[in-house]
């Protein structure tokens, strides 16, 4: 891994400065360190699309995240006079008030794989999930006493979420599709179960 280390000074955008950093196709950059305040911070909270911002001086808690040549994730956390502390998804508009130190680490030729986030086997059935959703878990037991085989898709960021939530127009989970069509969540699965004609959809 090599280190780079930055100071973004007054008044530089935090969230369009890393986007803009080690953007090579074979390499991915992580963000290690990070500390310095800000005037100004944007972000997003999990599952929300409407932007928070705060205009008043901040002290950086935490930034994390990568940046590859094809995308990006970045968090944000920072307090204020008060200790309180807050943050989500980081935005552009999130800007320097005096100065920032950044220390990236870049690693060439990365490969991301997934691990345990989705299970593919030969079945009609389609599950999304939440992770800890107590409706996602019933909805997989249920399945699993009925014997029924699945592919269990795990929702991890807002893409994803906005994704399927697209195709369905809802936003509550599990999100359950049978042959490709949309038959509903854990009480429509429930109800299908219940009066039998579950296996006939999937069969």
């Amino acid at each position: 891994m090599e280190h780079y280390f930055y100071n973004f000074s007054t008044g530089v955008d935090v969230y369009n400065s890393l986007n803009e950093l080690h953007r090579d196709q074979n390499s991915t950059a992580f963000l290690i360190s990070a500390v310095g305040d800000l005037s100004k911070v944007s972000f997003k909270c999990p599952l929300n699309d409407k932007p928070v911002i705060f205009e008043k001086k901040l002290e950086i808690i935490t930034l994390s995240g990568y940046v590859r040549s094809n995308e990006s994730h970045l968090h944000i956390s920072a307090s204020d006079e008060n200790c309180s502390v807050f943050g989500g998804h980081l935005l552009s508009g999130t800007i320097v008030l005096k100065s920032l130190d950044v220390l990236i680490g870049v690693i060439p030729n990365l490969n991301k794989a997934s691990i345990g986030s989705s299970r593919h086997v030969a079945s009609p059935v389609d599950i999304y999930i939440l992770p800890d959703c107590p409706w996602s878990e019933r909805a997989l037991k249920l399945l699993d006493s009925l014997n029924v085989k699945y592919n269990s898709h795990i929702i991890t960021n807002d893409e994803e979420f906005n994704t399927i939530s697209n195709v369905t127009s809802i936003s509550t989970f599990p999100q359950i599709f049978i042959n490709n069509q949309f038959v509903g969540g854990y009480y429509e699965l429930s109800n299908l179960a219940s009066k039998g004609n579950l296996m006939d959809l999937i069969y």
